[in-house]
């Protein structure tokens, strides 16, 4: 038996205190949750002003020509993906050479219809407005 193998965890009061709730669980102030998991939410922002919302994607080593971004419906769909290797330093090739494939669903309040995009610095962002 482990330290930490009975249901007080010690931890539990310290992310309630934190966040109101206890680890594992999300508060999502009545909208859908976008991005799943801690490795996504580190490449993945979803930022929401009155108008409009922008979806941050870090996609580091790639540029604007390495991108397509789709929505059909509520999903979008975004491929990255290097058409060659040039400019790649070596250790990267194989990971960017393979691409990346991200297939989101749309939040309801969002109108996919229209939607503007721009990419600087590995950094894509998606403009959508709200309706």
């Amino acid at each position: 038996m482990g330290f930490f193998d009975d249901d007080d965890d010690p931890f539990d009061e310290i992310v309630k205190g934190l966040f109101g709730g206890s680890r594992g669980s999300v508060r999502s102030r009545g909208r859908q949750k976008f991005s799943e998991g801690e490795e996504e939410d580190r490449i993945i922002d979803f930022i929401e002003d009155g108008k409009n919302i922008y979806l941050i994607f870090e996609l580091p080593g790639f540029s604007i020509d390495d991108v397509s971004v789709t929505i059909k419906g509520k999903e979008i769909n975004i491929i990255a993906k290097k058409k060659e290797g040039e400019g790649v330093v070596g250790y990267l090739k194989e990971k960017i050479g393979k691409g990346i494939r991200i297939r989101k669903n749309l939040p309801d309040f969002v109108d996919s219809k229209r939607f503007d995009f721009t990419m600087k610095n590995g950094v894509l962002e998606i403009k959508l407005n709200k309706y």
